[in-house]
């Protein structure tokens, strides 16, 4: 298993969150790879975190706030990118 495709969206006023778990270093790459690929079709760099849990284990965090991406469907557009490249079909959803 890459990773253990699951995702979780939070949603709030102005706010918008993408975390993305990974179980092994590779997936790491791969989910590195892709946001950076998306952000150069779309043009669109949200802020984007990584959290070393341990040597295997960790988490990205793609983050949209402000109304340029908020109040347009910008941000959900490009988390739907994400999803769909990576192969994610279970999303947990927050708001």
């Amino acid at each position: 298993m890459i990773f253990n495709r699951h995702a979780k969206v939070v949603m709030e006023e102005g706010y918008m969150r993408l975390s993305i778990e990974y179980t092994n270093p590779a997936s790491r790459a791969i989910i590195f790879n892709t946001i950076g690929a998306i952000e150069e079709k779309t043009k669109i760099h949200p802020e984007v975190f990584h959290r070393k849990i341990s040597d295997d284990k960790g988490a990205f965090s793609v983050e949209f706030s402000g109304e340029e991406y908020v109040c347009t469907r910008t941000a959900g557009e490009f988390i739907e990118m994400v999803l769909k490249e990576l192969n994610i079909e279970k999303c947990d959803f927050e708001d």
